[in-house]
């Protein structure tokens, strides 16, 4: 993966609500209308989110008949970057 592949993954990550829909999706294929109804934004909003995140490989776009679907390209990646990301953040106490 070069440098601006790179770049295009965590540029896509660094957006709460791609976030919150990647978490959505990680281990099931969901349509973009049962994301919609997930983050309780318009369709159109919600499409271009997915979109950038296909655009940078994170996701994977499968079309059937009028409906398209999204699904995380490689979860267990994915799990560990995320993962791995919130090991930086500072420990609050309980």
């Amino acid at each position: 993966m070069g440098g601006r592949d790179v770049e295009k993954v965590f540029a896509a990550l660094g957006d709460s609500t791609r976030l919150k829909l990647l978490r959505y999706v990680l281990h099931e294929e969901h349509s973009v209308s049962r994301c919609t109804e997930y983050v309780g934004l318009s369709q159109g909003a919600v499409s271009k989110q997915l979109t950038a995140l296909a655009r940078a490989g994170v996701l994977v776009r499968r079309r059937a008949n009028r409906r398209t679907y999204y699904r995380v390209a490689e979860p267990e990646v994915l799990e560990r970057m995320l993962a791995d990301a919130e090991s930086f953040l500072p420990r609050t106490p309980e």
